[in-house]
């Protein structure tokens, strides 16, 4: 995917698409239950941020139904938006427009999502199992996804970042995922 090329403008263009009024989180993956979107809006949920928004983007799959219901649950259904399939052109934008990208799966195949944010400058919160912590490397902040208040715990350490801090694990993001490319993985098979 590549660079946006007016980064302020299409990012609040897609943010005013898709009804995000501030600054928000980013998740990417079809809802089911293996994505564990319940205990993320939980965590976000207890993070206490009126300003910050949780955008889910993702077509529904299996067993969804909980999860569209989880945002009125913990109370914060006016902050969480789902924004179901978003395309491809899109996502550059997407991407570099959060302050966060989180993905807390509790199984991954591989996660590509992941080191697409990386690729776009977005820092990112993982699960601590399956491939995932594999794809983050050290560059992302690493939670266990059953435990809801470790999960608010590393989204509250990416937002906490300073500047420089924040440069720096976008550094480390960009480093990570030039790790991985279809022409070596096309080698190595």
């Amino acid at each position: 995917k590549s660079e946006i090329r007016n980064p302020k403008s299409e990012i609040e263009q897609l943010k005013r698409k898709h009804g995000i009024n501030g600054p928000y989180i980013l998740s990417l993956s079809t809802l089911q239950p293996r994505k564990n979107f319940v205990r993320l809006i939980e965590a976000f949920a207890s993070l206490k941020k009126p300003a910050l928004e949780l955008a889910i983007a993702g077509k529904p799959g299996w067993l969804y139904e909980e999860i569209y219901a989880a945002p009125k649950k913990f109370g914060v259904e006016k902050k969480v938006k789902f924004l179901n399939y978003v395309p491809d052109k899109d996502l550059p934008a997407l991407y570099q427009g959060a302050v966060c990208f989180a993905l807390v799966s509790l199984y991954e195949g591989f996660g590509i999502p992941v080191l697409e944010a990386m690729s776009h400058r977005c820092p990112v919160v993982v699960a601590n199992i399956s491939s995932l912590p594999e794809v983050a490397g050290k560059a992302g902040v690493l939670v266990d996804p059953y435990n809801v208040r470790d999960i608010s715990k590393g989204i509250l350490k990416v937002l906490n970042l300073n500047t420089k801090e924040r440069q720096k694990m976008i550094e480390k993001g960009l480093k990570q995922a030039k790790k991985f490319s279809w022409q070596k993985t096309a080698e190595k098979t």
